[in-house]
């Protein structure tokens, strides 16, 4: 409801001072604030050669590494297993001085063989077995010429202490070489089975080469 003119009163501006005071408390509490959150950015350097820049022929040849890989091959025929390697001498595996190698490194042996692998045939190398009758009976033990894995695991146990870093193997083969007496082979160069049942690591990576003519 409007006032009456009489009932109005004429107010004078009055000039009203503004209160800072909690506004600048605020402010001062804020800044520690601020500059205990701050994060400064920090600019590390790190020290590198860059190549130098210039030809092969420039400078000393790029270092060679410290041992040649050994290229380990274990080649099967129907005379034995014959172990080779062009990047170290293999123990036990080279000539004595002054001669020539001759025949294979492991050559067959002969072995009494339990027929139950082979009824009706005759154990790898058949080449040099099939001259003998087959087996007939599985429970009977006969004599044949047969691969000794026996001593190629033995020769490769000696290869490895003395090259402990090489894990690579290649096998190659015979055309008229079995595949039993391959996967053999194969078996006996990745592991050894030690005493109570463990087995060591020898050559994990085969690689088959072409078969030999």
């Amino acid at each position: 409801m409007a006032k009456k003119p009489s009932e109005r009163r004429n107010y004078e501006d009055e000039d009203m001072e503004l209160n800072l005071t909690p506004m600048m408390n605020l402010i001062s509490l804020l800044i520690p604030c601020l500059l205990i959150s701050m994060v400064f950015v920090e600019i590390a350097t790190i020290n590198v050669t860059a190549p130098a820049i210039g030809s092969a022929s420039d400078g000393d040849p790029p270092e060679k590494p410290d041992k040649p890989p050994l290229n380990l091959v274990i080649t099967i025929t129907d005379k034995g297993y014959t172990l080779a390697a062009s990047g170290g001498v293999l123990p036990g595996v080279a000539p004595a001085e002054g001669e020539e190698a001759s025949g294979p490194t492991i050559p067959l042996k002969t072995s009494e063989v339990n027929c139950v692998r082979y009824v009706g045939t005759v154990p790898p190398p058949r080449a040099v077995n099939s001259s003998q009758s087959p087996c007939a009976d599985p429970n009977a033990n006969k004599q044949f010429q047969v691969y000794d894995n026996s001593k190629l695991s033995e020769m490769l146990v000696a290869i490895k202490d003395a090259f402990p870093d090489e894990q690579r193997v290649t096998i190659a083969a015979e055309s008229s070489v079995e595949f039993e007496a391959l996967t053999d082979a194969m078996d006996a160069a990745r592991e050894k089975k030690e005493e109570g049942g463990t087995k060591r690591e020898l050559f994990p990576e085969v690689v088959l080469s072409p078969g030999l003519t």
